[in-house]
């Protein structure tokens, strides 16, 4: 018998191996019943030995030791002890005399071995497993090559099956059997494991050569050896917590691709052994030259870095360990010099990150001449770092080894210069200093720099994020670095920029006269990328990013303004003199060297926007860099944010320089506001081909009319008045898309800090009257049915829709009335627009985005309603035949969902509170249900395909449900059926877990309801009431992740509640199903202790213990229920 299915096995292994034009469909899918069946034998024990001794197919052999894995996780608690033994006994002589075992089959008999020890030491708390090891240990030792390698591997899988407690994939134990496991192996075991390998790693390289088997077992030796020093240990109390706590801790430490070396008091004899940190440096310093192994050995150096915990528990014993690694970390950079490997850098970098992070408050209780050395050779290979990260770049290389190794220094510096500042000032002011310099040179053209001409840099710009994102934490570091020594640093950058200044003036003046050869387009494309740079460092230099925060101009640059006042190196009437010469362009000013240094930079960038602007007056703009644009408004957005119209009292000193110069109600704070304005307006009428220079541009005005302390000075200059009265000068369509809302916004924005009425009545009046008046004129002409769909009247009417977009965006609580007015005019028409344009997109996303942004006053939800009637009868066909192509194409359907999500969030503005008296005869409901019954036709699995439709889908009916559960409840029955059943879609057609998160929402909501309501017997009580049973069936098949089980299990605890009856039956169903009555007998007393002592009231307490009953209960029955 035995023979004949083996003879059968072989034959459908060989099927399912063979190519797909050998064997047909058939015998592909005959061959797939063979292994199945054979995966649900019942003690196959017997039959699988057999097939290990006499077959000789390696699929066979593997399937072999999956269904011995399988049964075993089934069958443990009915086996006799003695049969687990010798089959465990068996399993670890095969693997060991059976050399010609495919590594894969082998791999998969070692964890059938090792989960076989970890179920024993639940019983024997580990004592079988020490033996193991020890014959484990003693195999690695004496004997033969092989037995090395494979006894190194059974060591691995046995730390993989205890390794992990919530993700643990083995064995049907409950999770507090897996966490109980995983301390006790850690509390014997795994220190045993990593003292044997440091024991036979120190042996091995006193041996002064290698043969490639001594490197193959010192790569699996320091696999185990990192394998420990990564070790996630768990330094809980002894009392076993909630398994999603348990969850939420390992997820985080395990976010960081190397945790932190945390270990008790128990670890003390081995961690600190004063040979240790040593031995694991020489053994980095011998097997540098083997990529394989140099990679491990970074690793458990880069972990030591980071010891801490319980180990560490007395200051004397963290110095005498801190001291020993930095001696041995120095000695082997003094070894390397400057030749560095490529694939050691990041280990080296994270080296010391880790010190920085664990060890930083220590580091000043080293001595001062070591801490010095410390210093200066990490400023060494932090320069080495930047010039290697700079070459990557240069040479456009997948692997950025230099880039993040030189991040990872840039982190551990602003450790260090928080720690250290008080002991070692002179130190790193040098270290700041090198570091500056050697950044700057590296993103300048020779001969002050070393930059390389990046390849293909045009089509780079298209395809990348541009310099200030991609590079945006190096920046703020380096900011940092410039703030520590302003006084070298300030100095260098004006004189850079001055210098390249002064070389594109005279290139653009040559230009006028002479056609460009293409050596001076070269010249002229690397002044603009020295520019683009000397402009990004002095910006963040001189302020910091203030996300959240009101930006303020940085401590450092304000004492060192302070200091050149005292030290009469700057007056305020030169500063003053060097602001009014910026439109002169002239560099070489008297007394220029008296002028305040920030200034001084925030001049020359005004003299680039200067040069800017007449090349553009010129017919010479084509030839700008719209990179260079960009970079200069991202500058004066910063610098404008933090030192335009400072507010003194955020300041216990403030230099009279700046204040004086850029303070309210000064000449300079009007100079600068009508010049930043007047180039805003230059941009737009000079540059509105480059939609990116243009976005930076508009963010520009409206982030700085944001601020009421800036805006209220704003409002009052001529700049503001000529830049909206360019506004009905300009052609519609004349902009790119955006750039009118943008400027509207800011505009509407900019009256907010008016704070008497009648004057922002008429701050209003003056902006938003002309386009209101724009818009009647355009629909009020005679023949507009006839003309609307020109391309010119589409393009006025789409540039009026952006203006009113813009308007709304701007709107706050103050101004929102008065805004309120000029607006509803223009709603009010707008289901008509739509139903003439209702084949012209753009403007159909546009109409149904302006409501989006105000619709919520209940004045305009009839409004609203009349535009989704609109839009649905102008939209269902096209929607229901469209081809699903592109995502492009359900844009406005995508912007319908958000309007109806929006009406019931209440997150968008009301633009006019309604009167106590005033009728509502249209509710948010009727809007959101309305526009609900419309989309649910729609909501097929092929249009869900689209991620951002079916999120927002699903959040809009989850916000329904929440708040109008009766109306779900009362839905047509039609429509309630299509609800559900995209319901049932989000819980099983794999749209991810926030889909699924919402379904198990809905559900949870609306059977509460049914629960609390009594709605025994309801139409909406027979619709549900499905869903008690897919839920339980996809729970216990596992097609809901591990992850999502906690929400799942609330979700069928209160369908339980509505559907008892309904839940006896399943329950008796599934146990009626099994027909092997020891399992039946196991799930119904699994299902007893699921609900026992749990009342089924919905409530809160009953339905958090039924949650974690329902825990013990999915770990327990996959165990035995499910064969894997």
């Amino acid at each position: 018998m035995s023979e004949e299915i083996i003879r059968q096995l072989e034959s459908a292994a060989n099927i399912m191996t063979a190519p797909p034009n050998v064997v047909t469909d058939e015998q592909r899918r005959s061959a797939e019943t063979v292994f199945l069946d054979f995966r649900k034998s019942k003690l196959p024990y017997g039959l699988c030995r057999q097939i290990l001794e006499v077959s000789q197919v390696h699929y066979v052999l593997f399937e072999a030791a999956e269904v011995l894995k399988s049964a075993l996780i089934r069958e443990w608690s009915c086996l006799q002890e003695s049969d687990i033994i010798s089959l465990r006994q068996y399993l670890i002589q095969y693997v060991s005399h059976r050399n010609d075992l495919p590594f894969f089959v082998q791999e998969r008999i070692l964890q059938v071995i090792a989960i076989m020890v970890k179920r024993g030491s639940v019983e024997d708390f580990g004592l079988e497993r020490t033996s193991i090891l020890n014959e484990v240990e003693n195999l690695i030792i004496n004997g033969d090559h092989t037995k090395k390698i494979m006894g190194c591997n059974l060591i691995l899988n046995l730390m993989q099956e205890y390794a992990s407690t919530i993700k643990s994939t083995d064995v049907g134990l409950p999770w507090e059997i897996h966490f109980k496991a995983k301390k006790q192996f850690e509390a014997t075991d795994l220190r045993k494991i990593f003292k044997f390998c440091i024991q036979l790693l120190s042996n091995i390289i006193k041996n002064e050569s290698m043969d490639n088997n001594t490197v193959k077992l010192m790569e699996q030796l320091l696999i185990i050896t990192a394998g420990v020093l990564t070790w996630v240990v768990l330094y809980l109390n002894d009392s076993i917590l909630p398994k999603r706590l348990i969850g939420v801790y390992e997820s985080v430490y395990e976010a960081d691709q190397s945790p932190s070396l945390r270990l008790g008091a128990n670890w003390k004899e081995i961690m600190l052994a004063p040979q240790l940190i040593p031995l694991v440096f020489e053994i980095y310093w011998k097997v540098r030259e083997y990529e394989l192994l140099l990679h491990q050995v970074l690793t458990c150096l880069v972990q030591l870095a980071s010891l801490n915990g319980g180990v560490m528990n007395r200051d004397e014993v963290r110095m005498e360990y801190l001291s020993s690694y930095i001696e041995n970390f120095l000695k082997i950079l003094r070894m390397i010099n400057s030749n560095f490997k490529e694939k050691e850098v990041l280990g080296l970098s994270n080296i010391v990150k880790k010190l920085q992070l664990f060890f930083g408050q220590d580091f000043l209780k080293i001595p001062q001449n070591v801490q010095e050395l410390y210093l200066n050779d990490i400023t060494h290979i932090t320069c080495c770092f930047a010039e290697g990260a700079k070459l990557e770049e240069a040479q456009s290389l997948d692997d950025k080894f230099y880039s993040e190794a030189f991040d990872n220094l840039l982190e551990a510096w602003t450790g260090i210069f928080q720690e250290c500042a008080s002991g070692s000032d002179n130190i790193l002011f040098q270290s700041a200093t090198r570091i500056f310099n050697t950044y700057l040179q590296c993103h300048l053209a020779p001969p002050d720099g070393s930059r390389i001409q990046e390849k293909e840099c045009e089509e780079i710009e298209d395809n990348e994020d541009n310099d200030r994102i991609k590079y945006k934490d190096q920046l703020q570091i380096i900011g940092v670095f410039g703030r520590i020594v302003p006084s070298h640093c300030l100095p260098i950058l004006f004189r850079l920029l001055e210098d390249r200044s002064n070389k594109l003036k005279s290139h653009f003046q040559t230009m006028q006269n002479y056609t460009m050869t293409l050596n001076d387009s070269k010249t002229l494309d690397n002044l603009f990328e020295d520019i683009h740079w000397i402009i990004l460092i002095a910006g963040h230099v001189l302020c910091m990013d203030c996300e959240g925060e009101t930006p303020m101009i940085p401590s450092e640059i304000m004492q060192y303004s302070i200091q050149q006042c005292n030290k009469m190196e700057c007056n305020l009437e030169t500063t003053l003199k060097v602001l009014a010469s910026v439109r002169e362009v002239v560099f070489e000013i008297d007394c220029i060297e008296q002028c305040d240094h920030a200034v001084r930079i925030f001049s020359d960038v005004l003299k680039l926007c200067v040069l800017e602007s007449s090349a553009g007056h010129a017919k010479l703009g084509h030839f700008m860099s719209p990179e260079v644009g960009c970079t200069l408004m991202w500058f004066l957005k910063r610098w404008c944010m933090s030192y335009l119209l400072p507010t003194e009292n955020f300041y216990q000193e403030i230099s009279p320089t700046l204040i004086g110069a850029l303070g309210g109600d000064t000449d300079g704070a009007t100079f600068v506001i009508n010049f930043i304005l007047g180039k805003i307006q230059s941009n737009i009428c000079q540059f509105n081909s480059e939609p990116i220079l243009l976005q930076d541009t508009v963010d520009l005005f409206a982030d700085i009319v944001c601020v009421k302390q800036k805006s209220m000075y704003i409002v009052k200059t001529e700049g503001l008045w000529n830049l909206v009265n360019l506004q009905t000068e300009l052609m519609a369509g004349l902009l790119p898309q955006n750039i009118r809302r943008g400027l509207y916004k800011g505009f509407v924005l900019a009256g907010a800090s008016l704070t008497d009425l009648e004057a922002m009545n008429e701050y209003y009046r003056r902006i938003l009257k002309p386009v209101q008046t724009r818009f009647k004129e355009l629909v009020c002409q005679e023949n507009f049915n006839r003309i609307y769909q020109e391309e010119n009247v589409k393009t006025e009417v789409i540039d009026i829709l952006e203006c009113f977009v813009g308007i709304s965006k701007g709107a706050q609580m103050s101004t929102a009335q008065t805004i309120f007015e000029y607006v509803v005019p223009i709603l009010s028409e707008l289901p008509v627009f739509l139903n003439l344009y209702k084949n012209y997109q753009l403007i159909v996303q546009l109409i149904l985005e302006l409501f989006g942004q105000c619709a919520h006053s209940k004045r305009l939800y009839e409004t609203s309603l009349a535009t989704v009637q609109m839009y649905a009868r102008c939209n269902t066909n096209r929607l229901t035949t469209e081809v699903f192509s592109e995502e492009s194409n359900f844009q406005d359907l995508l912007l319908v969902l958000e309007f109806l999500t929006l009406i019931l969030s209440k997150e968008c503005f009301d633009l006019c509170p309604h009167s106590p008296t005033e009728e509502v005869t249209v509710t948010a409901a009727d809007v959101s249900l309305f526009g609900l019954n419309f989309v649910l036709p729609l909501i097929k699995i092929e249009l869900l395909m689209y991620p951002s439709l079916c999120s927002q889908y699903y959040k809009l009916i989850v916000l329904i449900n929440d708040l109008y559960p009766d109306k779900i409840s009362n839905l047509p029955d039609d429509m309630l059926k299509q609800l559900l059943q995209s319901v049932e879609l989000g819980l099983t057609a794999g749209f991810g877990t926030d889909v699924l998160q919402a379904c198990l929402d809905f559900i949870q909501a609306l059977a509460t309801h049914i629960y609390r309501k009594s709605l025994n017997n309801s139409k909406v009580y027979h619709a549900v009431m499905p869903f008690l049973k897919l839920l339980m069936n996809l729970t216990l098949s596992h097609e809901i992740s591990s992850d999502m089980m906690t929400s799942a299990s609330v979700c069928i605890y209160i369908l339980i509640c509505c559907y008892v009856e309904q839940y006896q039956m399943i329950v008796e169903g599934l146990i009626n199903l099994q027909s092997d009555p020891l399992i039946a007998e196991r799930l119904a007393t699994a299902f007893n202790q699921l609900t026992n002592n749990v009342q089924l009231n919905c409530e809160r307490q009953p339905k958090l213990k039924f949650r974690d009953n329902f825990d013990k209960f999915i770990a327990n029955v996959h165990g035995f229920l499910l064969v894997k």
